[in-house]
């Protein structure tokens, strides 16, 4: 059973329903209408807001836009717009590659063989073994010593006695060390 006030809107949203179809009746003849309404949760039954007309002509389509968008009906302004037709087989061709260069590559005309490759890698190496780089020096420091390999100078803390955090944990206390409940 519903109640008076269910009643009420129920008639309500079929009077307003009823007065969106003869307005968009008057811009041409429709073809479908569809009115939206919630399946569930605490709104179930009411309208969602929005509506589907399909028009049997475009033109009633564009009459309507231009005529309705913005009219009031009951208590409430519509907005026409037309909705967006999706094409599916758009969706499905195949999507032009996009390709960014990265950081030193380069396209090639022809591919080198495996052999050849393998040469070139070689010679960079050695090309790299031959440079002498003494004055390449990272993050220079005042004070600290040339012979000190250079992992060490920015290692910190590993000089630090380990017996001195024997016990030490970062939880407040272990099991054997919590009070007693009574």
């Amino acid at each position: 059973m519903q109640t008076q006030n269910q009643a009420n809107s129920h008639s309500a949203l079929a009077n307003y329903r009823f007065q969106l179809l003869k307005l968009m009746q008057k811009c041409g003849p429709i073809e479908k209408f569809d009115m939206l309404f919630h399946k569930g949760g605490p709104m179930v039954g009411q309208s969602r807001g929005y509506a589907f007309v399909t028009f049997a002509q475009n033109e009633g389509a564009t009459n309507a836009l231009l005529r309705l968008d913005g009219t009031s009906v009951g208590s409430r302004s519509i907005a026409v717009r037309l909705a967006k037709n999706i094409k599916y087989d758009d969706l499905q061709k195949p999507k032009p590659r996009i390709e960014i260069p990265a950081l030193g590559t380069g396209k090639r005309e022809e591919k080198i063989s495996k052999s050849e490759a393998i040469r070139a890698i070689e010679a960079k190496l050695k090309h790299l073994e031959r440079q002498t780089d003494d004055n390449l020096e990272l993050n220079p420091r005042d004070g600290i010593n040339a012979n000190v390999p250079f992992i060490q100078r920015y290692q910190f803390n590993k000089d630090r006695d380990n017996t001195q955090r024997y016990g030490k944990s970062s939880a407040p206390y272990h099991r054997q060390q919590r009070p007693k409940r009574r």
